[in-house]
């Protein structure tokens, strides 16, 4: 989820009205996991059809037909290749999840259903294989996709900066490290239940952030290299709030470390390059399309048994935006 600044920037509760009319990237990566960690059986693992997982489609389904219905034009982006410096964050989510996957083994013999049911979600993967799915699915569904060189939120950034698309949707606070100037979290998830509290899509403007901490972008980077992004672990015993008070001191990371006494990273410029100039392909974007309704049901009810209630909300949102189409209709797209 890389560096927390939760607790440094002021969100604005907005409602999804207030995106209708704009393209907004959406960090797919994320969601997929939001969604085959949600939506389980009683063993704890994604809810399946014939043995193979179909929870990242449900959710895909059903969050983008939702954005459509409000107006909004959403570019979903894939992670491309990681950066050799993810490598140590990649390897230690791996070897908690190895672990998860031992102990969900041992409840699953032991036939303890409530604590697979726990387990299960700290097992989930988002395989090749479901990351082909995702796309073909939003192929059938007229949804633009991308996928980006490197992170998906670093590429969607860029997107925003360039204003191909007029925010990025992430859970994740390095967006506005790369420099996204518009950030929206919650965005799938908004009037959907957890914790007890129904949640919200915040707005978040960079600008506006950078303003009230009273930094530039560049000593933003440097405060989350300190806290800790995936590039980096950070700096031990320095979190959001003292960075920042460090950072509005002595202005750059080398300077708060010659006044703290702590080893700055051999590779600095590196990681800092990452967030400033990250990878972004220059191909632009290609415009939303229409579904074709038969293709669909195929591919989610007849393949994947998807249920009518399911697939009849989905088709009426679509059909309501304008988005939907029959084989027997032709397309623009055909002439």
């Amino acid at each position: 989820m890389g560096c927390n600044l939760r607790d440094l920037v002021s969100p604005e509760a907005i409602e999804l009205s207030d995106l209708s009319g704009k393209r907004v990237a959406v960090d797919v990566f994320l969601n997929s996991y939001q969604f085959i960690t949600s939506m389980t059986g009683p063993d704890g693992k994604p809810l399946s059809y014939n043995g193979k997982p179909v929870a990242h489609l449900m959710g895909f389904l059903d969050r983008s037909t939702m954005m459509i219905s409000e107006g909004i034009d959403p570019v979903f982006v894939f992670d491309g290749k990681p950066h050799d410096l993810k490598m140590e964050t990649l390897g230690e989510r791996k070897a908690r999840k190895i672990e998860a996957i031992s102990k969900w083994e041992a409840a699953i013999e032991a036939e303890d259903m409530e604590s697979a049911k726990k387990l299960g979600p700290q097992t989930a993967e988002y395989t090749p294989e479901m990351v082909q799915e995702t796309k073909q699915l939003f192929d059938l569904m007229g949804v633009s996709w991308v996928e980006a060189p490197m992170e998906a939120e670093g590429a969607a950034a860029v997107m925003c900066s360039r204003g191909e698309v007029a925010a990025v949707a992430s859970q994740d606070w390095d967006t506005l490290l790369y420099g996204s100037p518009v950030m929206v979290r919650n965005l799938t998830s908004h009037g959907t239940r957890r914790f007890g509290r129904v949640l919200a899509a915040e707005r978040i403007s960079l600008a506006d952030t950078l303003e009230t901490l009273e930094i530039t972008q560049d000593q933003l980077v440097d405060l989350g290299i300190m806290v800790g992004t995936d590039f980096h672990p950070g700096i031990r015993g320095i979190g959001p709030k003292t960075g920042l008070k460090l950072i509005q001191k002595h202005g750059t990371m080398e300077a708060v470390a010659d006044t703290k006494g702590f080893e700055l990273p051999d590779n600095l410029e590196e990681i800092r390059g990452l967030f400033l100039n990250h990878p972004c392909k220059e191909d632009p974007v290609s415009g939303p399309g229409r579904a074709v309704e038969e293709d669909l049901r195929s591919f989610l009810q007849e393949d994947r048994g998807f249920g009518d209630g399911r697939m009849k909300r989905a088709l009426e949102r679509l059909a309501d935006a304008g988005r939907l189409r029959s084989a027997s209709q032709p397309s623009l797209f055909d002439f």
